[in-house]
């Protein structure tokens, strides 16, 4: 005769594995769930302060330049004809490669030296309901700027006014920031443009001499075009 008696216990090694078990489950469950919570509310705020690093990265890189003394008549030279009607601008590349290349370098060497960014999330924030989102502990998160930076140089050409033309050279500042914050990990651009020289010029907007150029955009009566 088989005894089946005592088959039936848990022994304290099967309990113990069970209740770690459910510990683990309920673990997952709730992590998912905060995931679920925070994963919007990080992404929101990570990008928030992207921009944020970014934009002051790229004003400050052009503060220092227009500080250390940018003459515009090195980097544009307007053309005229006998009667003093402007024809169009001469353009001295390596200067505008010059600054570009600085201006990328400073935003660069800006973003290096910024480090970690630390702030917090109030762990009200969790409970999904308004009243409790800025209550609370706070959260720690760490975000890492890693930069990479591209400065695409270009001109326009603007009426402004009467027999008045507005004209500028810019750069079109792209800054991709790469965040590393927890439930969240991507990439994030940021783009500015950046004026380096703004004059008016007496005459109309010289229309022939955009005939030869690439990739020509009119805009609200503005004439854009890159410089290479």
């Amino acid at each position: 005769m088989i005894n089946w008696q005592g088959k039936g216990k848990l022994t304290w090694r099967t309990y113990t594995g069970l209740v770690l078990f459910a510990i683990a489950l309920l673990l997952v469950i709730f992590l998912m769930l905060m995931e679920a919570r925070l994963a919007p509310v990080l992404r929101a705020w990570a990008e928030t302060r992207a921009v944020a690093l970014a934009t002051t990265a790229i004003n400050s890189a052009v503060e220092e330049l227009m500080a250390a003394g940018l003459d515009s008549t090195e980097i544009a030279q307007p053309i005229r004809d006998s009667s003093g009607a402007l024809q169009g601008v001469q353009y001295d590349m390596g200067e505008v490669n010059r600054v570009s290349s600085q201006v990328a370098q400073r935003i660069t060497a800006s973003l290096s030296s910024l480090g970690h960014e630390h702030f917090s999330i109030p762990l009200g924030q969790l409970a999904g309901l308004h009243f409790l989102s800025a209550r609370g502990p706070g959260l720690p998160v760490r975000m890492v700027p890693v930069g990479a930076v591209t400065a695409t140089p270009g001109a326009s050409f603007e009426s402004a006014g009467l027999n008045q033309t507005w004209h500028r050279v810019f750069l079109d500042v792209t800054v991709t920031m790469r965040v590393a914050v927890p439930l969240l990990a991507e990439e994030i651009s940021v783009s500015a443009r950046v004026p380096i020289v703004e004059e008016i010029f007496i005459g109309a907007v010289p229309s022939w001499y955009f005939a030869g150029q690439d990739n020509v955009t009119v805009q609200e009566g503005r004439l854009e075009f890159p410089l290479k």
